[in-house]
């Protein structure tokens, strides 16, 4: 797999999502809600003689600032399941219409956590989504 494909394509996947700003690379400053393509752990030969890689990558979606009592709900959306403004569904697809990646094998959307970052000085609420993403190790 090639990373700089990966996280494009991660991020392409992403753009459709109404209202969401999106970068494909890790970022200094962020615009709510925002969502940042950052750097994966790599294993390498998954599958015997370089058959396969796996990337962990993080994906960050910043809603608001810590402070802002609403940050929680604006989350809700984005972190569902299902519906317009899903991440995982916008990374995965549905049932009925799966995502396809030229860049890899396959992708799931592990787990999401929550946190808060700071940018510059202001510190976000977070989610970060942790994406399972398998492909050729050639």
């Amino acid at each position: 797999m090639n990373l700089d494909a990966v996280m494009d394509e991660v991020a392409g996947k992403l753009e459709p999502v109404p209202g969401l700003r999106v970068t494909a690379n890790p970022a200094d400053k962020v615009y709510p809600p925002h969502a940042v393509v950052s750097l994966p752990e790599i294993t390498f030969d998954e599958m015997y003689g370089r058959g396969g890689d796996r990337f962990t990558l993080p994906v960050v979606l910043a809603v608001g600032k810590v402070i802002d009592r609403a940050a929680r709900k604006k989350l809700a959306p984005y972190v569902a399941g299902t519906g317009p403004k899903s991440l995982k569904q916008a990374l995965e697809g549905t049932d009925a219409a799966p995502q396809e990646y030229e860049s890899c094998d396959s992708l799931r959307v592990q787990s999401i956590s929550f946190d808060t970052y700071a940018w510059g000085a202001i510190e976000y609420l977070v989610a970060i989504f942790t994406l399972d993403i398998a492909g050729d190790g050639a």
